[in-house]
Formats: structure tokens, C-alpha cells, sequence
């Protein structure tokens, strides 16, 4: 008694089991909904395969969008990188100006330190005091640099001389070289008003520039009127000092990355700092370090924008290359299935006729006749059963029958109703059916319909050698029904797409071979509904071999076997 439990289906075929009325009614099952569209393989071919005319028309309907979208990205990203460019330019001018400033105003701050100091000595100076009383006034403020001078007027000759906002700095090196730090002065005026001398100190540039950094950027420049932006320009800067040999004696505020070291500029400093520089640098919240980032998402953005439309520019050009194929593949179709139907009936109106009018002088020939309006009868309804079929398949209407089932019987009914066909063309046949064999779970007429659709490719497609051979076996939990034949084969680059629909192979000997691309199609959709597979083996010139593989059903427990 045929098992009436639902098969489960499997994840690549998603069959809808029909609900069996009463116990004991074989299982129904419903073929798959194709995954394609209209019937057409979802398969992207190459449009120069297509007439010279369209190929024409395709190419001139891409340019004109493909183009124009490329010609807009690489316009789009050369104004933003101009526009970066132009940012990073005025930036790392403004950080130029920005060391020069703080240059300057180191100078004043180390003046106005000087200044501040010689209070005593200048009051000694006016006073007419004599040069030890000087030094010894220059001494009382030694804490703020390293070692008092005083140089009298008439030995000032050696020293460089620097105005800063008006007032005079004298510097220097220790001409003796007893001193490796340099020597900052101002002139002291005697009692007439007149320069009697430089009065200063021997003083450590290094530990100046690290200790008056921070008061020179917070206190200083803001007070500068004479500075383009203000204490707001400032904020957003890093500013370093570094030594001759580049190190960084001290920083106010992080640097940015490496993004904005292009916009970085370093400023020799001049004077008693000489062989030290100023850096300044953008911080992580300044403007360039802000238009870089949003540089980098426009650019991405017209980056995305391009594909995007390149994108959609290739999904119509496919499209279009689709839709002409659909239209050529429903042209060779029609025509290959108007001449499929005419071959038939002409054959079948002729014998008819024959006949009718009794032209025929034995029984031998009327006998011939008859078989032959039998033969071609019965192949114009197998190409209407498999259009129907295929039409059925594709609205997920066709349904198969699930019951256990002997491929033995399946095999025997089809050979009866194709030897007469075999017979007529000369075939040499061989059928091997073991006596043992174990049964599946299957639709006789649906397993019957696909053997047949396989003899009658192994007759269309032989030539000289004209023998079919049929085998059924079984093992590793599989029914295998092979048809092989020595007809022209199927080159290994066209195997794959054999069993698409309307697929045929233009290749060699096949054009010469009507037929509606149908048949290997409908025997996948139809294996596959039994959870089985199909396989091909041919080379051209030696012949094929397909072969249906059915899992065993286990004796009415529903298994299927395992599948591949």
C-alpha cells in the first residue's frame, strides 16, 4: 500500500506538498516555480554576440550615460581637490605668518625680561657710578639668567644689534669662547644722557624658549593688534619650539595627524635664538583638519555616486541585451516549433492520402503507411505534451504524482512506445533491466515522458552509428536510468547551458536539427520534482550519455535517499 506521508522538501527545490484527501492516496507533489522570468536563463551574454546594427545602438545608449556620469565624477573630484588644494595653501600660509609671530613676539618677551632687569644697574648708570658698581647692580638679578656684563661703550665693537618695538637689543657670542650661551644687553645712558655701555646677562636660549612658550602664545600674541584673526586663530593651531637639531623643547596644544602635515610650516628664528625654529601645525578641531575629513566624504560620495550610476547603466545595458535575446529566443522558437508541427502533419496528410486513393500495391506498403502516420502521430504529440508540460511547469501547475514505483515498468512502457520509431530509423537497440531492483518513489507518466524526451534526442542527433543503448542499475542509495547513443556529442562548454530553456547548440552538426529547446529542460524540472538529478557525459564525435538518478525509496517509510 503506497505510503500517503508528504515527502520533505528540500532547501534547493521548494516543492508544496498537496494534502491527501483519505489515507492511502499516493502523495501529490507540485513542480517549482521557475526562478527566471518568461522562461528566459537569468545568464548575462555578450553583447557583441548581438547584430552589428544593435551592438551599434547599445553602445551609443551606454556612452550616452556612461559618459556623461564620468566626465561629472572626474569634473567633481578635480574641483574638490582643487578646492582641498587651495584650503591646505591658505592654511600653511597662515601658519607661516602665525611662527613669524610668535618669533617676534619671543623677542619682545625676552626684551621686556632684559628691560625689567636693569632697573638697578640703569639707576647706577645715571647716578655716575663706576663699572664695578654697575656689575654689582646687574649681580642683584643674576637669579633670572646666568652671569651679569657689563661692556663699556668704546668695546661694544663685535656684538650685533636688533630693534625690537623700538628698543635696542645687543647680543652676542662670548668672543673669548669661554661661554657656549650667548650674551643679551641694553645700553645704559650716564649722568649726561649719554650711552655709557651695554648692561646684560649671559642667559640659556634653550631654557628660555621652553619656559616662556606657553606665556608668549596664551599672554602675548592675543595682546598683538597688529595680528590677523586674533586669539580665535590661535586656538585651533599646535605650536611648537624645536633646537638645531629638530627636537621639541616644548608644545602648547596636540598636532593633528599626518593628513594635515602638508599645512605645517617651520620658521627660523633669528637674533639670540638663532639655530632654533618655531613650528606651527593644525590641531585635530581645525579647519583644514575639518575640510579634509569632509573631502574625504564627498569623494567618497561621488566614488559611490559613479558606481552607482555605472551600476545602473550596466543593469540597463543587460536588461536591454536580455530583452533583444527574449525577442530572437521567441522568434527561433516559433519557428523551430511551427517547422517541428508542419513535418508531422505533412508526413501524416501524405500517407493519409496515399491511403485514401489507394496507392499502395501491397499490404506490406498500405502496413508501412499506417506505421508511419502511427510514428509520426505519436511524435507530434510528444512535442505537444512537452510544450504543455513546459507551459504548465512554468505557472507551477503541473503536478506529479509520488507513489513507489519499478523503473523496470517505466523503462518497458517507454521502449514500447518508442521502438517503432527505433525500428524505422535503422536503430540498433540495447535495454538493460537487472532482476533485481529497487523501487523509487515517482510519477510513471512524468519518469516515462522523460526517458522519451531523451531517445528522441539520442535519434535526431546520431548520424552513421545508429545505436541506443538504455540501462537501469543501482547503488549508494540511487536508481540510475542511462541512455546512451554514438550520435555528434556535446562540446564541454555548451554542457552546462543544455538544460536551460530554448537553449540549443549551434555548433557543428546540431543546427541542421530542428527542435524547440524544451525537452532537457522539462526532464530537469521533472527529475528534480522526484529529488533527483541529471547528468551529462559526451564529447564530441563519440556520442552522450545522460543519466536520471532517483533516490531509492526504503520500503515505505518515505526516505529518499541522501542527495548529492
Amino acid at each position: 500500500m503506497p505510503d500517503s506521508r508528504a515527502l520533505p522538501a528540500t532547501p534547493e527545490e521548494p516543492l508544496v506538498a498537496a494534502k491527501a484527501a483519505s489515507p492511502g492516496v499516493p502523495p501529490v507533489w507540485r513542480a517549482p516555480r521557475p526562478r527566471h522570468r518568461l522562461g528566459v536563463p537569468m545568464s548575462w551574454s555578450l553583447p557583441w554576440s548581438l547584430p552589428r546594427s544593435r551592438q551599434r545602438r547599445l553602445a551609443l545608449l551606454i556612452g550616452a550615460v556612461a559618459v556623461p556620469a564620468l566626465a561629472l565624477a572626474v569634473t567633481a573630484f578635480w574641483l574638490t581637490l582643487r578646492v582641498a588644494r587651495q584650503v591646505e595653501t591658505e592654511s600653511g600660509r597662515y601658519n607661516a605668518y602665525l611662527a613669524e609671530m610668535v618669533i617676534e613676539a619671543f623677542d619682545r618677551e625676552l626684551v621686556d625680561e632684559v628691560r625689567g632687569a636693569l632697573g638697578p644697574a640703569e639707576i647706577a648708570a645715571r647716578d655716575g657710578e663706576d663699572t664695578e658698581a654697575i656689575r654689582r647692580a646687574l649681580a642683584s638679578r643674576v637669579r633670572l639668567f646666568e652671569a651679569p656684563q657689563f661692556v663699556p661703550l668704546q668695546e661694544l665693537e663685535g656684538y650685533s644689534l636688533v630693534t625690537v618695538d623700538g628698543q635696542l637689543l645687543i647680543y652676542g657670542e662670548d668672543p673669548s669662547g669661554q661661554r657656549e650661551h650667548p650674551f643679551a644687553a641694553m645700553l645704559l645712558d650716564g649722568p649726561d644722557g649719554v650711552a655709557v655701555g651695554a648692561g646684560g646677562w649671559w642667559f640659556n636660549p634653550r631654557s628660555f624658549l621652553a619656559e616662556h612658550l606657553r606665556a608668549v602664545v596664551v599672554d602675548r600674541l592675543p595682546g598683538n593688534t597688529r595680528m590677523y584673526g586674533g586669539l580665535e586663530s590661535t586656538r585651533h593651531l599646535a605650536i611648537s619650539v624645536t633646537d638645531q637639531v629638530g627636537h621639541e623643547l616644548a608644545h602648547v596644544r596636540e598636532a593633528s595627524s599626518d593628513r594635515t602635515a602638508r599645512t605645517a610650516r617651520t620658521e627660523p628664528m633669528r637674533g639670540p635664538f638663532e639655530g632654533y625654529a618655531v613650528r606651527v601645525s593644525a590641531t585635530p578641531t581645525s579647519p583644514v583638519a575639518f575640510a579634509n575629513r569632509l573631502v574625504s566624504i564627498e569623494m567618497a560620495f561621488i566614488g559611490l555616486l559613479t558606481l552607482v550610476l555605472l551600476g545602473a547603466t550596466f543593469v540597463g545595458a543587460r536588461y536591454i541585451v536580455r530583452q533583444i535575446e527574449l525577442v530572437n529566443t521567441k522568434t527561433s522558437f516559433v519557428s523551430n516549433v511551427t517547422h517541428e508541427l508542419k513535418t508531422p502533419i505533412a508526413v501524416i496528410k501524405l500517407a493519409s492520402e496515399t491511403l485514401e486513393l489507394g496507392r499502395y500495391q501491397t499490404d506490406a506498403e498500405r502496413d508501412k503507411f499506417l506505421r508511419t502516420i502511427t510514428r509520426e502521430s505519436d511524435r507530434l504529440a510528444q512535442l505537444v505534451d512537452n510544450i504543455l508540460d513546459f507551459s504548465r511547469l512554468e505557472a507551477g501547475q503541473r503536478t506529479v504524482q509520488l507513489a513507489p514505483l519499478d523503473m523496470r515498468e517505466v523503462v518497458n512502457g517507454a521502449m514500447d512506445s518508442f521502438r517503432l520509431r527505433l525500428e524505422d530509423g535503422g536503430f540498433r537497440y540495447d535495454v538493460v533491466l537487472p532482476d533485481v531492483l529497487p523501487q523509487v518513489l515517482g510519477d510513471s507518466r512524468a519518469l516515462q515522458h522523460c526517458l522519451l524526451n531523451l531517445l528522441d534526442n539520442a535519434v535526431k542527433y546520431s548520424r552513421d552509428r545508429r545505436e541506443v543503448r538504455v540501462a537501469l542499475n543501482a547503488g549508494e542509495g540511487m536508481v540510475r536510468l542511462a541512455v546512451s547513443d554514438h550520435g555528434i556529442g556535446i562540446p564541454a562548454e555548451d554542457q552546462d547551458r543544455i538544460f536551460d530553456k530554448f537553449a540549443r547548440v549551434e555548433t557543428g552538426l546540431v543546427h541542421t536539427v530542428k527542435g524547440a529547446g524544451l525537452g532537457l529542460s522539462l526532464v530537469q524540472m521533472l527529475v528534480r520534482a522526484h529529488h533527483g538529478r541529471v547528468e551529462v557525459a559526451s564529447a564530441p564525435g563519440e556520442g552522450s550519455t545522460f543519466t536520471i538518478l532517483l533516490p531509492v525509496w526504503d520500503g515505505g517509510r518515505g526516505a529518499i535517499g541522501e542527495r548529492s
